[in-house]
């Protein structure tokens, strides 16, 4: 196969951080987008196809492989079709709403060959690149400390992205990133012990977890605000080691603000300025793991069972959790 025909379904993330990525790969061929509201096509090129719905573009035999960022609510019945008619998919996390429904998907795939893949996007921004390449293997790390603060938007949004059970809210939409990363950097996960305190306006969510072969402990904090709070938006991990302390650190205030790597409060590096959305990069990278998995007929990390590992974490935590 020297081309992959791809169909995107979903047009908010598919169009502006899919398909950007996307576009300079030459060895993909966007036929079309599926997407609910088709008011908005006047900013789509003329060269693509908009299917009225997406199992058209399942059923379309010319896509050989289907890439999903709608609501995750849509992804198990999307999923399963794209199965039934042998195209690999490529889908944003956390994929499906439930270990439930995640894991009957994995098993939809037990002895198919069709490529599967989830878009973390953590683990290929440069400065995590960056620490788990070049200094990662030569420490020895003590503990890890997560501190992540943002501020939710007053904007109206789709109701899915503040509801868990449709897979969204705050552990889908951030908390499942930290879960993600911690165990792609340093190893399996048990959780010790979580806390989840909630009032009208401000969320905030703590959890002690220990790396199980490395045995190190990870604290980790996470709140949001209102958009009124003092409270600066940041997303801060610091791995303290017995020689250094190295930190990855960004203010999030925007879709362009990106990760710095700190050893001992000294830049080590800086990422350069752009006015791009800082999710292009990293989900480029991904999607040439998944090209490169369709290509070689290999399977690639993360994958769906990865994202089932994820869900098993989150329900494990939310049940377990004390709440206040």
């Amino acid at each position: 196969m020297k081309n992959i025909n791809v169909g995107i379904i979903g047009r908010n993330f598919g169009y502006k951080v899919i398909y950007k990525a996307i576009q300079n790969d030459k060895s993909f061929k966007v036929i079309g987008f599926s997407y609910k509201n088709k008011s908005k096509k006047n900013n789509l090129s003329n060269n693509f196809k908009v299917y009225p719905n997406w199992k058209k573009l399942v059923l379309d035999k010319k896509i050989n492989a289907v890439i999903i960022s709608s609501p995750p609510k849509t992804h198990k019945d999307i999923i399963k079709l794209a199965i039934k008619n042998n195209k690999h998919i490529f889908c944003e996390k956390p994929v499906t709403t439930s270990l439930k429904d995640i894991s009957l998907i994995c098993k939809l795939l037990n002895k198919k060959e069709i490529c599967n893949f989830v878009n973390y996007e953590f683990t290929n921004i440069e400065a995590f690149k960056l620490f788990k390449e070049k200094y990662l293997k030569k420490i020895k790390i003590s503990k890890i400390k997560i501190d992540w603060s943002i501020k939710i938007p007053n904007k109206k949004r789709s109701k899915w992205k503040d509801s868990h059970s449709k897979g969204g809210g705050i552990f889908y939409n951030y908390i499942c990133h930290v879960l993600f990363y911690l165990e792609n950097l340093f190893g399996k996960l048990s959780i010790v012990n979580s806390c989840i305190k909630k009032s009208k306006n401000n969320f905030q969510f703590e959890s002690n977890f220990y790396i199980m072969k490395k045995k190190i402990s990870v604290s980790f904090n996470f709140k949001t605000s209102n958009k009124l709070s003092k409270i600066k938006p940041s997303h801060k991990i610091t791995i303290y080691t017995n020689n250094a302390n190295y930190i990855l650190f960004t203010k999030i205030n925007n879709l362009y603000d990106q990760f710095y790597l700190f050893k001992n409060n000294r830049i080590i590096f800086k990422p350069k300025k752009t006015s791009k959305d800082f999710r292009i990069k990293p989900t480029s990278r991904n999607l040439i793991y998944f090209k490169n998995s369709i290509l070689k007929k290999r399977k690639k990390f993360p994958n769906f069972n990865d994202a089932k590992r994820i869900h098993y974490l989150i329900k494990k935590i939310i049940n377990s959790s004390k709440f206040k």
